[in-house]
């Protein structure tokens, strides 16, 4: 199947395979795919019309749903052989894992046995981009309450496009985030981060990536990077602050100065993980939806 890792070359069709399928969910945005091989070891094959992507998570192997390019997904049950026979030959189950709720009943309609499993802390937050620009009505009370506390005690912040020539401040916000940690997980986040900024500039012209980053008293003290995940949709990879701006709402004007420059229509802001202090500040800016996942074993 000519199983290989993501590289620049790929990012064009797995953009074009997002696209088609209008696909909303984070582990199928093309940089991500590029970016997290170094963490999950993940391949793509690009065979016959259909996307295919298998990844290693605690040492067992698991594969995405398969998308065709054009969006054409009547021929599932074929694609699905494919992957059969690449567990089989790897000796190990056929779990796609990470998968929406359509995809879901997509594959209960072709098996209708299958072993299904929730995923919560996979769950995608998206929220209408226009809500976290704005931050309107009475339920976003607090959120403004804290900006402007922010803008009170630092009124020479400013806000800046993450490019080319300023992506080394954000660096610097990130070496400053991790303190030292010798933490495995956050260091190869940090690998990560640094290998979407030296790859900036080709994924800028083929995935919009972008970003922002606010200074205060005249330094660098938060961050985000994003990028268009198909085209209703951006997804916001990472965002930092530092401390003590963090504890000074950091994190919600970084949030609002950059929504303020997104054209889509929604905002993906990723999964909580299963950490109950980002779940709950995820759902304090009301997402417009939960995007559920689920593991489906097949075979």
């Amino acid at each position: 199947m000519n199983w290989h890792n993501p590289t620049l070359d790929d990012l064009a069709i797995l953009q074009k395979s997002a696209d088609g399928n209008s696909l909303l969910g984070n582990n199928y945005s093309a940089v991500n795919s590029f970016l997290y091989n170094l963490k999950y070891n993940s391949q793509i094959s690009i065979n016959d019309g259909w996307i295919f992507e298998k990844y290693f998570f605690d040492g067992k192997l698991y594969f995405s749903f398969p998308h065709n390019i054009e969006g054409n997904n009547d021929n599932l049950k074929k694609a699905l052989s494919f992957l059969e026979n690449e567990s089989k030959s790897a000796n190990e189950p056929l779990i796609l894992r990470n998968i929406t709720l359509q995809e879901k009943d997509l594959l209960l309609q072709i098996n209708p046995d299958v072993e299904i499993t929730e995923n919560p802390e996979l769950s995608d937050y998206i929220y209408l981009t226009e809500d976290l620009a704005l931050l309107p009505g009475s339920k976003y009370s607090k959120k403004r309450n804290h900006i402007n506390q922010f803008i009170k005690n630092y009124p020479d912040y400013r806000f800046e496009l993450l490019n080319s020539s300023n992506i080394e401040k954000a660096l610097e916000v990130e070496e400053e985030w991790l303190n030292g940690s010798l933490d495995k997980d956050l260091l190869m986040e940090k690998e990560i981060i640094k290998k979407a900024f030296d790859n900036f500039q080709k994924l800028e012209s083929i995935c919009k990536m972008s970003g922002g980053l606010i200074y205060a008293e005249n330094k660098p003290v938060a961050f985000c990077i994003a990028s268009l995940l198909s085209s209703q949709i951006t997804d916001i990879h990472f965002e930092k602050c530092i401390e003590p701006f963090a504890k000074a709402g950091g994190y919600s004007i970084i949030n609002k100065e950059f929504s303020k420059t997104i054209s889509t229509k929604y905002l993906n802001r990723e999964e909580d993980l299963g950490i109950e202090g980002l779940r709950k500040a995820k759902l304090s800016y009301y997402p417009e939806m939960v995007l559920e996942k689920f593991s489906v074993r097949l075979f």
